[in-house]
Formats: structure tokens, C-alpha cells, sequence
């Protein structure tokens, strides 16, 4: 399941935000505990599908969502606060954007500057340290350059694996979300205007794909990273489909849509056969066949 930390200041709206996506009503007080809860994204293309197979159940994707509680900005977070960040896969800045006081421009570059210095301060301390131990800390001294001109270190051209474990926050992905609309916000960032766009956009960020399957009564839909191939896919559904993975067949939404009937566009002859390697494309709607 996708793990999305909201990071905000005190007054951004944060919370509202994740009783939206998760319903949860309930708040968490402790800023080292996030509250967390569950969000479902209302795919419109399984919406769709659902329309036309009219099946009994409907599984739509679930989002891990984790809200920590906010700081005034002036203030800023404490030091460790970052600390439990490390498990989400995407970040989401929360500006406030409802308010004609706003400012959401500055808040968002008060946010970004929030997680680059962390990792100043965490890189400094690593090359301190190598330096005492007398260990190489060029790669280090590179990161610290990068991140000293305003970058996060996930656009930085290097061997990422060098800096596992070191808790670097600029490594994650992350997307602006703007809470209102009442001005625009003038930046190259990725910025989202609409709560209702967040998983799709989110999807997109880190470089996923959904695909649909219609089995029986149920028709659901299935989140992963688009370099897996079709045995691969196929064991994120049960494990013993990728085992005993013999073939899948597929057809795109659209085709769908249009034909309005799996086993008319079989007799069709248009289904496309996918081997274990086979590429699959994003809103590709499959059919497993696999030995047990």
C-alpha cells in the first residue's frame, strides 16, 4: 500500500485535508505521533468499469495517509521531527490557499527550505564524522554542495544506493498540494489545485501504473511500478500467479469501453497476448492464466 506523509505548518488546513481523504475524524496531539488513516481513491476508470459489468464488488485502491501534527511557521520543526517520515513513500507540502491573507508561494518555499536544511545539518554530521573515523567523504561533500544550492538529492545524478540509510528526507518524492485556490502559485514545483486529483497525481510522481482485472463478480484495481512485467504484475495479485504463470491476456480501457464486452472482443480476436516479459500499460484491463 502507498504511504502518503502530509507536512504542513499549524493553520495550512493539514488536518482538514486528511479527514477528506480518510474520513477519520479522530486527531492525534502528540507532533511525534502521526495519526493515520485510510484513503480511497475513487479510480474513474474502475467507476466506469463498474458501470458497464455492473459486478457485485468493487475493490478500489487504498492509500496509507499519515498526519503529523503542524508548527507554526515562524517556529519551524524540531530537529527529530522528520524522523518518522522515512516509512512514507511520497511527501505532500500542504500550503495554505483559502485565506486572503495567504501566501502560498512563500509558505511552500519556507516548507521546501524546512526539509533541505535537515539535510544540511544531517550531512554536515555525517561528513564530521567520517572525518574523525578518516573515511572517504567526497560523495558526502557533493551532497552537501547540491543541497546548499536549493535541491533535493532524489535530482541529484548519483548511485542513490550510496546514501541509504543515512535518513536524508530530500531523497523522498513530493508534491504541493494547494489548499484553496485564491491565488496561483507562481513555481516549477509540482502543485496540485484539487484534493480529488492527489492519488492520481501521486501514482504519476512515483512512477506507477493501474491495471484492472474482471474475475468472477469482482472487478478491482491494482497499483504498481510500470517497469513490472506481466509475471511480475501478476504476483502482486497472489504470489502463486507468478509461480505458475503461463500467459495473460489484455485489453486497453478505451477498447473496453468501446466494445463493452470481454468475451465479445475475445471472439474478436483483439485481446493481446502477454507473455511472462511483456510490458504492461497503464489502464490495461488482464486476464491471468497460471497452474496451481
Amino acid at each position: 500500500m502507498i504511504k502518503i506523509a502530509l507536512l504542513g505548518y499549524s493553520g495550512s488546513g493539514k488536518t482538514y485535508i486528511f479527514k477528506e481523504l480518510t474520513g477519520k475524524e479522530s486527531e492525534i496531539f502528540d507532533p511525534f505521533k502521526p495519526n493515520i488513516g485510510i484513503g480511497i481513491y475513487k479510480d474513474e476508470r474502475l467507476e466506469k468499469i463498474k458501470e458497464i459489468v455492473k459486478p457485485k464488488k468493487v475493490v478500489y485502491p487504498e492509500f496509507e495517509i499519515y498526519d503529523f501534527k503542524g508548527f507554526p511557521e515562524g517556529e519551524g520543526f524540531p530537529s527529530n521531527y522528520f524522523k518518522n517520515f522515512f516509512e512514507a513513500d511520497i511527501i505532500l507540502l500542504i500550503v495554505k490557499n483559502f485565506a486572503e491573507e495567504a501566501n502560498p508561494e512563500e509558505e511552500m518555499e519556507s516548507l521546501v527550505m524546512e526539509l533541505i536544511y535537515h539535510d544540511i545539518e544531517r550531512v554536515e554530521s555525517i561528513i564530521e564524522g567520517r572525518k574523525k573515523e578518516k573515511t572517504n567523504t567526497e560523495i558526502w561533500e557533493k551532497c552537501l554542495d547540491f543541497l546548499k544550492s536549493e535541491k533535493f538529492l532524489k535530482d541529484m545524478e548519483i548511485d542513490k544506493k550510496q546514501l541509504l540509510g543515512a535518513e536524508l528526507i530530500t531523497l523522498k518524492e513530493f508534491l504541493i498540494l494547494s489548499n484553496g485556490n485564491r491565488k496561483e502559485i507562481k513555481t516549477d514545483l509540482p502543485v496540485i489545485y484539487e484534493i480529488k486529483d492527489i492519488y492520481k497525481k501521486v501514482i504519476e510522481k512515483l512512477g506507477m501504473i493501474t491495471f484492472y482485472t474482471i474475475k468472477g463478480d469482482i472487478a478491482q484495481a491494482w497499483i504498481i511500478p510500470e517497469n513490472l512485467n506481466a509475471k511480475q504484475a501478476g504476483g502482486k495479485i497472489h504470489k502463486d500467479i507468478e509461480k505458475g504463470f503461463v500467459k495473460a491476456v489484455s485489453l486497453s480501457f478505451n477498447e473496453f469501453v468501446e466494445i463493452t464486452d470481454w468475451h465479445k472482443a475475445k471472439n474478436m480476436g483483439i485481446l493481446k497476448l502477454l507473455g511472462p516479459n511483456s510490458h504492461i500499460e497503464d489502464g490495461d484491463i488482464i486476464e491471468f492464466y497460471f497452474t496451481k
